[in-house]
């Protein structure tokens, strides 16, 4: 199961325990480790001596599970409305039901790849997957196969035969295949730029970007194969292009808008101008975090002590914490601790610091307040404060178990910001950290501030006297043989008592090593069998010092723990950096840096800064390809500002700041909003060949483009819908990527129908054919 596991004796419940832990699995998914882990403690149950018993307190797996009940909950619901979309707009339900078996055999070929790539299902892997946008290539495909169809029967005046349907299907795939098959492959292209992301946010997003363009390329595959052989299996010769009724209204509303920006065109154009601006302005206000923080059901309590607090005074306090958060919080449903460090030191902390693990109830079981439930940040700030008011003299700093331990593997700290302080001397670094804790305290959206190894503890110092060790004769190791004896015991020999051997250790009693005079007074062994006390030869005093001294690139430092509550990390630790600045004056020699959460985001963010361009070029250079026309290329690529627009305004409705999670969302968002905008320019080109110019061009062609342009991207929004509107375990992190997705693809879709088409005839002079080789 595990390469490593660890064990130490506590007490829970009153009883005392042993705990195991296994801090390595390897090879294994969640689930499969859990249901080996539940099958062995059953086992083990069999052959205890009677009144002992093994329960699992803490199993990981179980919010594995929740997570990915989230993810199959949100496929599923967004499945359901993608089809329900496909049957009211396309019109047609033999139809309808081709594409929406797309869905189940572009979701089996994803995971018949991802077997082999060894990309295992989970939140991240499976949450990005919209089922609206991998059908959008077969909604193009299937909406062009039903008009082909009826304006066949139409112009011969009868039903087709099967042969004819085939050719029929046939010619109207060809015709769409630009449109259809490259706007799919942009989609892919964007996210060429993900697999360059390195660090925890690689970790996270390469798998999501993975199995993405796993399931996008599985479902162009089968929108050019599959989904034509099934429709001149299933569509009949007498197919109607019937526009539904919501097409007709659709219709209805739309024409007189296209028409009255196209009378204004100046006005139209100015307005889109100013909205692209306004979004940057607005993009620039928005606060910034790392990722979204996911709530795992679970609390951990780092609780802090005085540095020369002993176990037993540790282990008092703990139990009396334990017992208070269980009876005054129905929503808790078990508590542990461990304090000090275990046998095997992954986990060095002083017996003064505490882990508190706070399990909780399923959130259906908490106690209600009127109509609403709490929510876990208000449950924390009771919890915290109940502690406080409760034991004075700890303090404390509230996270989630994974959370905590993500913290300490990236920085060292606990916390989800940290400002570190590095200097030569551990006073004034510590000096530093309690005046920069001082100023952060009053910065809106500071929830545990607190000093790292703040506070001392006595410690024997001992200081040899060169002149007078010199003058005995002695080595400076006599003296620390001495202490060490003295203090610390030394092994004398063994004693046997029947089978069993005992060690006979040597040292002052506990009362004697507390007394000074008694430590002055010891004989010190020197050559030639002379000796004398030690105090003739060294110094020595208790004085107040730090327990431990924490270094860090080869330098001393200090740190002050944040955990924020109720703001984003980027506007917080902007503002606390000026503050700081201004009120705290740092000695030459020192200098404070900004870790954590933050120091993560900058990391990503620089990164994101390289790969966006990078993917907006991509875009065009695929445009281009396909089109053969810079300035239709630049016409095209004008929906990804529009769709940024619609991005950034979402975010701001939900009151969600920039995340990583929202950049990867913005980069698929720029591939998606290109799709419509092929389509539509695809059919103007067609249509230019057939000799329309001007104005009645472009009304044809966006009426007949409506539908599929209105599909595409509905199907995509809907998709993604449960994602944003999910309160589920997990549903944070997918929450920000469907935001940005759903608002940009509203607003790229208005411009894909009202200002592209006006900006395709102010600049339609300039509008070259596209490449003979992508017409035929």
């Amino acid at each position: 199961l595990g390469r490593e596991l660890r064990t130490g004796a506590a007490t829970y419940n009153g009883n005392e325990v042993v705990i195991g832990t296994v801090m390595m699995l390897l090879g294994e998914n969640s689930r499969t480790i859990s249901t080996r882990v539940d099958e062995k403690v059953k086992e083990i149950e069999q052959s205890l001596p009677k009144g002992m018993h093994l329960k699992t307190v803490y199993n990981r797996s179980v919010l594995v599970n929740a997570t990915l009940g989230t993810v199959e909950h949100n496929l599923l619901f967004g499945a359901t409305l993608v089809m329900v979309i496909l049957l009211l707009l396309l019109g047609n339900v033999r139809a309808a039901v081709v594409t929406a078996l797309t869905i189940p055999f572009a979701l089996l070929f994803t995971f018949l790849i991802m077997k082999p790539l060894g990309i295992s299902g989970n939140l991240m892997s499976l949450g990005a997957l919209d089922f609206g946008i991998i059908v959008d290539g077969t909604v193009i495909v299937m909406d062009n196969c039903v008009r082909y169809i009826h304006e066949k029967t139409k112009s011969l005046g009868r039903k087709l035969t099967k042969d004819e349907i085939k050719q029929a299907i046939y010619e109207a795939t060809v015709e769409i295949r630009m449109a259809a098959g490259f706007g799919e492959l942009i989609i892919v292209m964007v996210f060429l730029p993900v697999f360059a992301l390195t660090g925890i946010e690689g970790k996270m997003f390469i798998p999501m970007a993975s199995t993405f363009a796993i399931a996008v390329i599985g479902a162009l595959i089968l929108s050019f194969t599959a989904a034509p052989a099934l429709a001149s299996l299933i569509l009949s010769g007498n197919t109607e292009d019937k526009e539904p009724f919501i097409m007709r209204w659709a219709q209805k509303v739309y024409l007189p808008f296209l028409q009255l920006a196209i009378s204004r065109k100046k006005q139209t154009i100015s307005i889109a101008l100013g909205a692209v601006v306004l979004c940057i302005g607005l993009f620039m206000t928005r606060g910034a975090e790392f990722l979204p923080q996911l709530s795992e059901g679970s609390f951990a309590f780092h609780m802090i002590r005085p540095v020369n607090a002993s176990l037993t005074q540790s282990i008092a306090y703990q139990n009396k914490a334990d017992l208070l958060l269980k009876e005054n919080f129905p929503e808790v449903d078990d508590v542990f601790s461990k304090i000090g460090t275990s046998e095997v030191a992954t986990d060095p902390m002083g017996v003064n610091v505490s882990d508190t693990f706070i399990m909780l109830k399923p959130r259906e079981d908490w106690v209600s307040e009127g109509f609403f439930k709490k929510s876990y940040q208000d449950l924390v700030n009771e919890m915290v404060q109940k502690l406080e008011e409760s034991l004075p003299g700890q303090t404390y700093l509230a996270s989630q178990p994974i959370q905590m331990r993500f913290n300490e593997l990236l920085e060292g700290t606990r916390a989800d910001v940290a400002v570190k302080i590095f200097g030569p001397d551990l006073k004034v670094n510590m000096d530093l950290a309690k005046k920069i804790q001082e100023v952060v305290q009053k910065v809106d959206g500071a929830g545990d501030v607190e000093v790292d190894l703040a506070g001392t503890s006595p410690v024997l110092k001992l200081t040899p006297k060169e002149d007078d060790l010199k003058a005995y004769g002695a080595n400076l190791s006599d003296i620390l043989e001495t202490i060490s004896i003295a203090i610390g015991g030394e092994e004398a020999g063994f004693i046997y008592e029947g089978d069993r051997k005992y060690p006979i250790v040597v040292r002052l009693s506990n009362e004697d090593r507390k007394d000074l005079d008694t430590i002055k007074n010891l004989p010190v062994g020197l050559a030639g069998n002379a000796g004398t006390n030690l105090s003739t030869i060294a110094d020595l005093s208790f004085e107040e010092t730090y327990g431990s001294i924490t270094r860090e690139d080869s330098s001393r430092r200090s740190a002050v723990l944040i955990n924020l509550r109720g703001r984003d990390v980027e506007s917080f630790v902007n503002e606390a950096q000026a503050i700081v600045k201004s009120q705290v004056k740092v000695p030459d020699g020192y200098f404070v840096e900004w870790g954590g959460n933050f120091k993560n985001l900058n990391q990503a963010k620089s990164r994101l800064m390289l790969l966006t361009p990078l993917a907006f070029s991509l875009v065009l250079a695929m445009i281009y390809a396909a089109f053969g026309s810079i300035p239709q290329t630049l016409l095209i690529f004008s929906c990804v500002p529009f769709a940024l627009v619609g991005g950034v305004v979402n975010l701001m409705i939900m009151r969600l700041p920039f995340s990583i999670s929202a950049g990867i969302g913005f980069i698929a968002l720029s591939g998606i909003a290109v799709l419509n905008g092929v389509v539509l320019v695809n059919y103007i080109n067609q249509l230019r060949t057939e000799g329309m110019v001007g104005v009645d061009l472009v009304i044809k062609a966006t009426s007949i483009r409506l539908r599929p342009v209105l599909m595409t991207a509905l199907v995509a929004i809907f998709g993604f819908i449960p994602m944003m509107l999910s309160s589920g375990i997990g549903s944070e992190v997918q929450r920000p990527l469907a935001t940005v997705v759903i608002g940009g693809l509203i607003s790229s879709t208005l411009l894909t129908l009202i200002v592209l088409p006006v900006l395709y005839l102010v600049f339609e002079k300039h509008m070259t054919k596209f490449s003979q080789k992508m017409s035929h």
